[in-house]
């Protein structure tokens, strides 16, 4: 894969594919203190019958509670469903999973000139810009939406007229091929495109970790709980201080695990690619632990 590859999140995730032989994962036993995680199948959603215009899922942290870093889907249903234009008291950080993701700024509340943000793309939306967003009439939206709490939001005074140009004070967004990639190109068994933030110093950061066929960290621990969402491929899981890819779990595309800080894990790929995007309060620098 290109590093620029663009790929679509399938949410409906199917069994692992027979052919490849490994162990299964009620045979391996991952350390719950060291990482858990949860499939799309285990999502909570707010409407399990998803009857309403927008649908959601918290994954981690609490968005009502003061200071708490929180992350969770938010999937806007096909049917010209959009938000009023409002604005939230801190950061907020999207990253649009699959389908378009309609985005406008400022306070006319002008559809038609809302700009498609496809699967992929990464979008800031700053505190205190007025903004508003939704999905169109033929594709859902599903995002991974992640920030500072409380995320309430507040209404704007709507206006007529015409949307201009996204206003960057509010709004501002990186695709998939707008991505700077630490090796561009892109020999190396693994490959890291940083989205926001430096993970060496304290704040929200956040970027996507490619691991070709066959690449894996060695064990290692983190200073801070960091949260990963499975974009492509299948990503394979293990804890403790001895490096054993027999010994790990597969995660498909859509499952979301967390790393607690300061345990031991390690992960890769097997015979496919695996993409993920990793996020969380910086420093998150990585510690070698790997037994001698």
């Amino acid at each position: 894969m290109s590093p620029h590859t663009t790929w679509r999140l399938a949410l409906l995730v199917p069994a692992l594919a027979v052919g490849f032989t490994t162990v299964t994962q009620a045979q391996v036993q991952l350390n719950p203190k060291a990482l858990i995680y949860q499939t799309p199948e285990q999502y909570k959603w707010r409407d399990p019958g998803n009857t309403g215009p927008n649908n959601g899922a918290s994954l981690w942290g609490d968005a009502t509670k003061e200071g708490d870093f929180y992350g969770g889907i938010t999937k806007w249903n096909k049917g010209n469903n959009f938000s009023k234009p409002h604005f939230h008291p801190y950061d907020r950080f999207i990253f649009v999973l699959s389908g378009t993701w309609w985005v406008g700024s400022g306070t006319a509340w002008d559809k038609d000139s809302s700009v498609p943000m496809k699967a992929g793309t990464f979008v800031t939306h700053f505190a205190n810009g007025v903004h508003w967003d939704g999905a169109k009439q033929d594709e859902d939206a599903v995002l991974l939406i992640m920030g500072k709490a409380p995320a309430a939001s507040k209404l704007a005074t709507e206006t007529e007229g015409k949307m201009g140009p996204l206003n960057p004070a509010a709004v501002t967004y990186i695709t998939p091929d707008q991505r700077k990639w630490r090796d561009p190109t892109d020999k190396s068994p693994t490959n890291a495109a940083m989205l926001v933030g430096d993970q060496s110093k304290t704040g929200f950061y956040a970027y996507i970790n490619v691991f070709k066929p066959g690449a894996s960290s060695r064990p290692h621990y983190h200073p801070n709980d960091r949260y990963i969402t499975v974009l492509k491929g299948t990503w394979w899981v293990g804890t403790g201080n001895k490096h054993d890819m027999n010994a790990t779990v597969p995660l498909k595309a859509g499952t979301v695990v967390t790393h607690f800080k300061n345990e031991i894990h390690y992960d890769g790929a097997k015979d496919e690619e695996a993409v993920v995007l990793i996020v969380g309060e910086g420093p998150g620098t990585s510690v070698q632990a790997e037994a001698k």
